[in-house]
């Protein structure tokens, strides 16, 4: 993934930018309810901004794609059923290329239930682009009635931050790759950071052990940008504030060994790195006892009331700004 150059402007991240825009041509776009109703989420990869040849293959690139897509539709509160796939290709590329990228498509079908509808291929200037349309309809995964309020609690599944990692040590190879003329990667140690960068899943199993426990999520979003700017954009949509926990937050020691070699804090990856594709849900307070017993999922924070903002309670117990990342889109 190309890097984004970033700007100090406080709170202006890519969702802010979003809701910006939306706000300005309100006329014409749907929004809330409205916009929940029509199951659809659509996700464009482009090759040097989004990903890499020198190091993604081909059938992981597929395989990313469609998670990258269907991510939307789960955090609609649907099931995501069809897929409608684009592709762009240089003249690089060759018929195989492409029937392997398919076949990255296909073992994700088969493994979140999915069907193609239909597939376009078309020339691009500009290297390799994947378009992905994902279509879905309402699940049994969740309360559609319900909406958070300022005590629900907040839990994530699973680990934050490895993906951001993965893409580090992926870069830093990369780069020397081109500079050598052909070193091999020195990766050993980190396959599940860059597991988590080449080949992510979203942790749908957690859905029959909350129908199990008879737990009803109020709230739930895929976290594709950092838990940060995904919170900061769920609290937004229902009108709450929110506080996290520093010490609540998980990430895997492997997770911790990689940042050490940047300089990057596992805090930072976990909240601003984005592509985890974890679940963040947030449940009524009295489901607490239920929610501290379930497996692969960890109670981070809660709702606030909007006037309390969006905050993160540090390990000595003062209250910092939480912040979405900045970028510039220039």
């Amino acid at each position: 993934m190309a890097k984004k150059e970033k700007k100090a402007e406080q709170g202006f991240g890519k969702y802010l930018l979003t809701q910006r825009i939306k706000e300005k041509f309100s006329n014409n776009f749907l929004t809330g309810d409205a916009s929940d109703k029509i199951l659809i989420s659509t996700s464009v990869l482009f090759e040097g901004v989004h990903f890499s040849m020198v190091y993604f293959p081909f059938k992981h690139l597929g395989y990313k794609s469609v998670i990258s897509a269907i991510a939307g539709i789960y955090s609609k509160r649907g099931k995501p059923e069809n897929l409608i796939v684009n592709i762009g290709m240089s003249t690089r590329y060759t018929v195989e290329d492409i029937e392997t990228i398919i076949e990255g498509i296909d073992y994700a079908c088969l493994n979140y239930d999915l069907k193609m509808a239909d597939l376009n291929i078309d020339s691009s200037l500009t290297g390799l682009t994947l378009s992905i349309t994902a279509t879905g309809s309402t699940g049994k995964n969740f309360n559609s009635v319900s909406v958070p309020t300022a005590t629900d609690l907040l839990c994530v599944t699973g680990d934050l931050g490895a993906a951001y990692m993965g893409l580090q040590l992926l870069e830093r190879e990369r780069r020397v790759f081109e500079e050598t003329g052909g070193a091999q990667p020195q990766l050993k140690g980190f396959e599940y950071v860059v597991g988590r960068q080449l080949k992510p899943e979203i942790q749908t199993d957690i859905f029959d052990e909350l129908r199990k426990q008879k737990i009803k999520p109020t709230s739930v979003r895929v976290l594709k940008e950092g838990l940060a700017s995904d919170l900061i954009g769920l609290s937004k949509r229902y009108n709450l504030g929110c506080r996290l926990y520093h010490d609540k937050i998980p990430y895997l020691q492997e997770t911790v060994t990689a940042g050490n070699e940047f300089g990057i804090d596992p805090l930072i990856s976990a909240l601003n790195g984005g592509e985890d594709y974890e679940l963040l849900l947030s449940f009524p307070v009295t489901d607490f006892e239920k929610l501290k017993e379930t497996e692969n999922l960890s109670i981070v924070g809660h709702f606030t009331c909007k006037d309390e903002g969006y905050s993160l309670s540090l390990q000595d117990g003062s209250q910092a700004e939480l912040k979405a990342q900045g970028w510039d889109g220039d």
